[in-house]
């Protein structure tokens, strides 16, 4: 009897030990099929994170391509006139830039504008506005009467001007300018500076002040930022709470394309 209860013992720990590897090896395949979910999560979403770069940087370098070819043609007009204004948009955040270029369907003079407006913090909408030649002609008569070229586009007909809203949102728009000092060095202002720049003679916001100098074009320092989906949305949650580390996590996590534009008609100092 005691032997038979000692086989009994043995057979049901033997029962017990092969029903512990099976839950052992069952958890083991249930962590290996995890690891294995969690490895090809994680390899798509790096493939989708490599291809939304890929796209943003694309959309980035067009939209600078776009904005370079204008400025690099750029017409200094010789009659006192504005020819290179950035303003402040009315009743939104944002600002304007507008100019005067060859880089039309028949590289003649037209008028250029380009339109950014903060929907919400690191979300810009960016718009190219050109007018047409008869526009074009009458802007520049009514800019010797000192017209604001920012309200002429305002106020002109649908049909004097083609608009093209760019696809992609920027997070980040900035234009420096430089101006080449006559007999001094080159300075440059501020990134998105109100200005206005008319006969070799700049006049821009210092403080809150108007200021003024003497000098020409010399070249356009152009920065453009843009975030992925998934960035964006943590940027919009993350500004909700806290800006500064919204701009830090902006700074940090954007695509960022740059350019040096140096105007044909202006020579590099």
């Amino acid at each position: 009897m005691g032997f038979i209860s000692s086989r009994i013992k043995c057979h049901v720990a033997s029962k017990a030990f092969t029903l512990l590897e099976l839950m052992l090896s069952l958890f083991v395949v249930i962590i290996l099929i995890f690891l294995g979910k969690k490895l090809i999560s994680l390899a798509a979403d790096s493939n989708r994170s490599t291809d939304e770069t890929r796209i943003i940087c694309k959309e980035l370098n067009d939209m600078l391509t776009c904005i370079s070819d204008d400025l690099k043609s750029m017409v200094l007009l010789d009659k006192g006139q504005p020819i290179f204004e950035i303003c402040k948009s009315k009743g939104e955040n944002g600002f304007k830039l507008l100019f005067f270029t060859t880089n039309s369907e028949q590289h003649i003079t037209a008028a250029v504008k380009y339109d950014m407006v903060e929907l919400e913090f690191g979300k810009l909408e960016v718009s190219r506005t050109i007018l047409g030649n008869a526009a074009t002609l009458s802007l520049q008569k009514l800019l010797v009467q000192n017209h604001s070229m920012g309200k002429f586009f305002e106020d002109l007909e649908a049909e004097g001007k083609h608009t093209c809203k760019f696809s992609m949102p920027l997070a980040d728009f900035k234009i420096r300018v430089a101006i080449k000092i006559h007999g001094r060095d080159t300075i440059s202002l501020a990134p998105n500076t109100k200005m206005i720049y008319s006969w070799n003679m700049i006049s821009y916001d210092k403080n809150g002040e108007n200021a003024i100098l003497r000098g020409d074009l010399s070249f356009f320092d152009v920065t453009l930022r843009a975030l992925g989906k998934t960035d964006a949305v943590k940027l919009y949650v993350l500004a909700a709470k806290d800006k500064a580390k919204a701009k830090d996590f902006l700074v940090s996590h954007a695509e960022s394309s740059f350019a040096r534009i140096v105007p044909n008609s202006v020579p590099f100092p």
